[in-house]
Formats: structure tokens, C-alpha cells, sequence
């Protein structure tokens, strides 16, 4: 696609692309628009690296993510976050509900048919499987194929008689189990009963209560119950700053470990969270976030470096899912791990006209 373009003459053509119907374009014009993608996304990695290499004690380890040791027992990250980066793990989902509404959900925009009472979905099978259909898909299918099983999706503590069906099946199998939850729901009589059902690992999502203190309270709680305690929240200015505001409460929490993802965005959400966290850009597996995200990541990490926090931090970001995710094996059927991947066909029409706004001396190098 190599030419000789003006930079006005390349602005215009970029113009004339995003103004036809995205649906109807040649394949030539599409190459423009992801090639555009592809000049944004080279440049924002290049200087999201260079923040991340200025922060020395920041270790990358064998399962191809960077993280933050604890100190103290340098442990690796958590086996839940081992497997799936070797993409050792699957899901099952038990709820089609949830009680809360958050903005950056995946689900936003997006219609769940509900489950019935005594069904699970998977994302090994299409269909809603029995109790009884799903522990023998598991036990012949699944279990030797993986080191790792998460519940999760919309929230699954609303439905623990389906935990408690499942779970200890898992557990006679020495499977790990790992739970999401935003914690509203998790009791002591809650977190027992998991531990007792073989959940080993239990990630709170604070960000969807709004760091709520209840759930603040119930984590530390779930810390003297349940093996492995973390917290997975996206991050991005909301989140940053609730961090923060209780970063005292979660030092003395006990927890083990904090994913730190990048936020994510969705057809449904992207224009909400562009107006809200500014420039977007997307990565070779479609993962779409603003860069933003990956920013606040690195200042949090960076004041837990000098704050000494007890506990590891994982930075799970765009890149490191597409490392994970490459090389993509075609038999590894049953795993779980890029189901929630962004697809997009295109970005929206002015996000085009910004990046050529942005990084026109960079896009006439290629075009």
C-alpha cells in the first residue's frame, strides 16, 4: 500500500474513508483505517514501555506478564493467573444475573438470556448444560486438559446452590478453582461455605460497589476463610482514585495479590468511557482501551514500589493477553481465555480523523 501522500492529501482520503458506510468499504480503504490503527498503537506501546521501564524494580517473569513480587516471600503470581496465561484454564458460568449495574461491564448493552434454574453455560459448549451433563463433560472433556476452572460472569454468588452442585466435584479432582465476586454478597456463612465447596481462589471486583466498606469489610473477612485473596478491578480514573481514598483498608486487608487489567471497552461503552478517559487505541488482538488505563496502572504500581505494599501486583494488560493469547493453538478448544475479547470492526469515525490529527508524520512513513 506504500505511496506518495501529502499530508493533506492523507488527511482527506482519510476523511473521505470514515464518511462512507464502514460496512461497505474496499478492502483497500480498510488496510488504510487499520493500517491507522496500527501507526496509533506502535507509537502509544512505544511510550507505555518507556513508562514501564522506569519503574526498575518491576520484574518480568516465565508466564510473560510484569509484575511486583511480594517482598517478603517473593511469591509468584497467583496459580489462577499461571494458568491462564498458559491457557490452562476454563469457565463456567452459573448466574445470568447480577446486582450491580457497573459502567465498564462487558455485559452492558448486551442481552443474557437467562439461565435456567439448574443450568450452566460454558465456553466449551454453546448450549445450557444439566448439573449432571456438565460434571461429565468436565470429568472427561475438561479436567485433563486444564490446571484451573473460574466461575465467572454477571455474579455468581446469586446463585450458590449451583456452586455448591459443581464445586466440590472439582474439588475431589484437586482442580483450582478460582471465583469472581464484587462482594456484596460475601457473608462469613458465604466464604465458608465456598471454602468448603474447594473454592481456592476468591478475586474481588471493589470497583463495583464502589469500594464499598461492607465489601471492604467482607474481604478481609474472606482473607481468614478462603486460601487465596486478590483483587481484580479495571483500572482507570474512577478506580485509581478509590484506590487511593482506601488504599489504607486493603494494606491491611491481607490480601495476596491485585490484577491490575486494563479497561476494556465495548460497542456499548466505548463512546461513554472516550468522553470520559480520553484517546482510545487497540491492540493486534482487538483488545480497545483508553490509553489512560494503562497509565494510572503505572502510577499505582509506582507508589507501591515506594510504598512497599505487601502483596503482589499483576499488571494484566492488553499486551500481555496477546502473548497469551499467540501462539493461538486450534485443538485448545476448551479454553477460556479471549472470550471477552473487544470485536470491533472498525472504531468510530472521528477516532480515525484524531489518530491522523495525532500521528500524521508517522502515518506518512508507512502510507
Amino acid at each position: 500500500m506504500k505511496t506518495v501522500y501529502k499530508k493533506n492529501e492523507l488527511k482527506d482520503l482519510v476523511i473521505s474513508v470514515v464518511n462512507k458506510d464502514l460496512k461497505e468499504l474496499t478492502q483497500i480503504e480498510k488496510e488504510i483505517l487499520f493500517t491507522l490503527e496500527y501507526v496509533q498503537y506502535e507509537k502509544v506501546l512505544s511510550d507505555i514501555n518507556k513508562q514501564r521501564d522506569k519503574l526498575n524494580l518491576y520484574k518480568p517473569n516465565k508466564f510473560l506478564t510484569f509484575y511486583i513480587p511480594n517482598d517478603k516471600t517473593k511469591d509468584d503470581i497467583l496459580f489462577g493467573c499461571q494458568s491462564c496465561l498458559k491457557t490452562k484454564i476454563t469457565h463456567i458460568r452459573s448466574s445470568s444475573k447480577c446486582n450491580s449495574s457497573c459502567p465498564f461491564c462487558y455485559f452492558v448493552g448486551v442481552e443474557v438470556p437467562p439461565l435456567p434454574k439448574y443450568g450452566y453455560k460454558t465456553n466449551f459448549f454453546e448450549a445450557v448444560l444439566s448439573k449432571d451433563q456438565l460434571i461429565l463433560t468436565l470429568e472427561k472433556q475438561v479436567i485433563p486438559k486444564v490446571d484451573a476452572i473460574g466461575w465467572i460472569d454477571k455474579e455468581p454468588l446469586l446463585e450458590l446452590e449451583k456452586i455448591k452442585n459443581v464445586a466440590p466435584f472439582l474439588k475431589d479432582n484437586k482442580v483450582y478453582q478460582y471465583l469472581y465476586t464484587n462482594g456484596t454478597l460475601a457473608t462469613e456463612d458465604v466464604l465458608k461455605l465456598l471454602a468448603d465447596c474447594g473454592i481456592n481462589e476468591l478475586r474481588f471486583n471493589l470497583q463495583a460497589s464502589n469500594f464499598n466498606p461492607t465489601v471492604l469489610k467482607n474481604m478481609r473477612k474472606a482473607v481468614e476463610i478462603i486460601e487465596h485473596v486478590g483483587i481484580e478491578t479495571p483500572i482507570y480514573g474512577d478506580s485509581f482514585n478509590n484506590f487511593l481514598k482506601h488504599k489504607d483498608l486493603i494494606l491491611e486487608s491481607g490480601i495476596k495479590q491485585i490484577n491490575m487489567p486494563e479497561l476494556q471497552v465495548s460497542n456499548a461503552t466505548i463512546e461513554y468511557f472516550a468522553k470520559k478517559e480520553g484517546e482510545l487505541y487497540r491492540n493486534r488482538r482487538g483488545y480497545t482501551s483508553p490509553i489512560s488505563s494503562r497509565q494510572y496502572v503505572y502510577r499505582l504500581i509506582e507508589i507501591a514500589l515506594q510504598e512497599k505494599w505487601p502483596f503482589i501486583i499483576n499488571d494484566c494488560s492488553n499486551e500481555t493477553k496477546y502473548f497469551r493469547d499467540t501462539p493461538f493453538i486450534p485443538d485448545n478448544v476448551i479454553s477460556g481465555v479471549i472470550q471477552h475479547m473487544t470485536k470491533f470492526t472498525f472504531l468510530p469515525p472521528n477516532h480515525y480523523i484524531f489518530v491522523i490529527d495525532t500521528y500524521i508524520d508517522d502515518a506518512l512513513e508507512i502510507f
